[in-house]
């Protein structure tokens, strides 16, 4: 049986998928979260471990293997990625498919990162805006993440006793067909950053290895920020840049000066303090970070794929 192999292209591909599926349930989830090595003490002290995938990232991975296993769909995909490709970038192409959703953190996690990070809702309540509670994405994407923001937050509220918040969702996204999914789910979609102010939570998840020019929207987030406000940021390490939307897939300047000569030279632990420490220099300050999956819905070949996260709460100095 282990020699077989299938003759046509649909057969080899679902033998693919029974071995890849086989790995990932052989896989130990729990490396997702852990570190190998500990950092220097001023960066270790505010490291918030999770140990294990909990229920809701469970239920997200169970999800995946479900869409992923329904053959009739992938085909359709497969088929209709290799049409569209031609002319629609590969965000695009999974915007208009509602295909290739992305999972981080669960919103429990989320919560007790911003909790650690010091994120107090009470700040930012004035008695001209008593309710009001302003948070803006960043890249968005399909809003699922998105979401799972706005539902830790709300439910932060109720443990903060800060009552009947409203959130006004603010986001930002390239991609035409991600946007149009943003505004189905009554989020707000701004062209730039600097169309809002003074928001006292903003995410930039997976975006700063992605985009033309990382610093540019790190400045714009510094600035957008308010008092007291934090800003959620998401980073796969080791760090890689690629631009979809240019020709050159090039970013002006890199997040990190070591790439692309040094790429792939740094432990996750190691790498981390460079970054660290490169934010200090801009006017950031670290309150808490933890390791997590940066998760991605699968396909014909395999149930999900995953890349490692770093995911840093800061605030101003």
């Amino acid at each position: 049986m282990n020699s077989y192999r299938p003759r046509t292209s649909i057969a080899r591909a679902a033998m693919d998928k029974i071995r890849n599926d086989q790995y990932l349930e052989q896989y130990d989830s729990k490396q997702w979260y852990q570190l190998t090595n500990s950092l220097p003490q001023n960066f270790q002290s505010k490291f918030v471990a999770f140990v294990e995938p909990d229920e809701i990232t469970l239920s997200w991975l169970d999800k995946a293997k479900s869409l992923s296993s329904n053959l009739w769909l992938q085909l359709w995909h497969t088929l209709a990625k290799t049409f569209l490709n031609m002319f629609m970038s590969q965000t695009d192409v999974n915007g208009m498919l509602k295909r290739g959703s992305m999972f981080i953190l669960s919103e429990i996690q989320f919560q007790k990162l911003l909790t650690a990070g010091g994120f107090d809702l009470s700040k930012f309540l004035t008695p001209q805006n008593p309710n009001v509670i302003d948070i803006l994405d960043i890249g968005a994407g399909d809003g699922e993440i998105t979401a799972n923001i706005l539902s830790s937050v709300i439910s932060l509220s109720v443990k903060q006793g800060v009552s009947h918040i409203q959130p006004r969702v603010f986001t930002t996204e390239s991609s035409f067909t991600m946007r149009s999914r943003l505004k189905d789910m009554k989020f707000n979609v701004v062209e730039e950053i600097k169309q809002v102010s003074m928001v006292p939570l903003i995410a930039c998840l997976n975006v700063l290895d992605r985009c033309i020019d990382p610093h540019q929207i790190l400045q714009d987030m510094f600035n957008a920020l308010a008092p007291n406000g934090r800003i959620l940021i998401a980073l796969v390490l080791p760090y890689s840049h690629y631009c979809e939307f240019n020709t050159s897939h090039m970013p002006l300047r890199p997040l990190m000066e070591h790439w692309p000569e040094k790429a792939r030279q740094f432990s996750f632990e190691a790498e981390t303090v460079v970054f660290f420490e490169m934010l200090e220099r801009m006017g950031f300050k670290v309150e808490s970070w933890t390791k997590a999956p940066y998760l991605c819905e699968g396909d014909l070949h395999q149930s999900f794929y995953w890349l490692v996260d770093l995911v840093v709460v800061l605030s101003k100095q």
